[in-house]
């Protein structure tokens, strides 16, 4: 019994339902304000939100179907266009379910190139013959070193694991002599640690499936408070499962180091800098926040990716420093990053000279741009 006697009042149900209707009047406020800021992660969120809830297009509806090898592939014999602000542009699919002409056998004296890698690869916001492999096709061609065949087999949303896994099933077909991995550090070390992921196909477009229901991700999906909520507590886990990501990323690349060894075909690694200026321009209090929190910085992984290949005999070839330099994002990069006709011929004519020096040098160069 408290002090004088007299038993404390526990709060009436009045005195709940004044402090539940505050919680909520605030959380309705804090709702509106964020959807009518212009921030970034804000309109990141909405833009999930939308997707997810099918009221934008993300892609053309038919541009993808599930595939039992990869986990999903683009749909063979799609033909149509892609709409955005800053870009319209025309997609045309080959019959292994690639973004380029089909290809016969292999001529004699023509060397060709397996090009593997993610939207950036696939050339996300320019026509094929303005992405990055078969800029590369052009520039091989134009030094006159013998004829040249680069396969454009980037597929969006693809990581590591996808892309051993379309190799197994689809590359080794095209019988290459260099296959070559656009590598992008800004999410291939998640995607890697996540999958295989699961895809659904809903009403032709293709979707991340459900993450379970009741009334906590029917908030992620509406709610800008709860998505951004959801989004800082799922940033933390990735953090904490930096590290085993950039392991499994190894291990990925090992396995397709052995796949091609067994056939005798180098593997070249091109390593595509993260274009956000939101994760390369952190301050130090941060950067260091991230140490704390992944075992490992983003630094750190480069190096010991670069090691690991030099370590497993995999060809390694950096993109330079200018693709990090945000005074040069209306140069090099579209509004959401990706390469910009000019970024890709630019990554093009630096990953020609890697090629030309592997191909000069031999299959066992480790390194061939530092």
């Amino acid at each position: 019994m408290p002090e004088g006697g007299r038993p404390r009042r526990r709060p009436g149900a009045g005195a709940w339902a004044l402090a539940a209707a505050s919680v909520v009047l605030s959380l309705a406020a804090a709702e509106a304000v964020l959807r009518m800021l212009p921030l970034t992660s804000v309109q990141r969120i909405r833009w999930q939100q939308q997707a997810q809830a099918g009221q934008i297009e993300v892609h053309p509806r038919g541009l993808y179907r599930l595939d039992p090898a990869t986990g999903w592939t683009l749909a063979p014999g799609f033909s149509g266009r892609l709409h955005r602000p800053d870009f319209d542009i025309r997609l045309e699919v080959n019959r292994d379910g690639l973004r380029d002409r089909t290809f016969g056998a292999r001529t004699p004296g023509t060397r060709r190139i397996f090009g593997l890698g993610d939207s950036f690869a696939f050339g996300w916001g320019v026509e094929n013959e303005e992405s990055l492999f078969k800029v590369l096709e052009r520039r091989l061609n134009e030094g006159g070193g013998g004829r040249y065949e680069v396969v454009n087999a980037g597929i969006p949303g693809f990581g590591t694991y996808e892309e051993l896994q379309l190799l197994r099933s689809v590359g080794l077909r095209y019988e290459p002599d260099l296959v070559v991995v656009a590598f992008y550090e800004g999410n291939d070390y998640q995607n890697n640690g996540e999958a295989p992921r699961r895809r659904v196909i809903e009403d032709g477009y293709l979707r991340d499936a459900p993450r379970g229901g009741g009334l906590g991700r029917a908030l992620v999906r509406r709610s800008v408070v709860a998505g951004l909520v959801d989004a800082a507590v799922g940033g933390l886990a990735r953090k904490r499962h930096f590290r085993s990501d950039v392991e499994k990323t190894k291990a990925l690349l090992s396995d397709m180091k052995s796949l091609l060894d067994a056939s005798h075909i180098p593997l070249l690694l091109v390593f595509i800098p993260d274009q956000d200026p939101d994760v390369y321009g952190r301050p130090r209090v941060l950067r260091a926040y991230d140490r704390l929190a992944t075992g490992l910085t983003m630094g750190e992984a480069r190096d010991e990716l670069r090691a690991h290949c030099a370590a497993r005999g995999i060809a390694y070839c950096a993109l330079s420093g200018r693709f990090e330099e945000a005074s040069l994002s209306p140069e090099l990069r579209l509004k959401d990053t990706h390469f910009s006709p000019r970024g890709h011929e630019a990554a093009a004519d630096e990953v020609a000279a890697c090629v030309r020096d592997l191909v000069g040098l031999g299959a066992g160069v480790n390194e061939v741009r530092r």
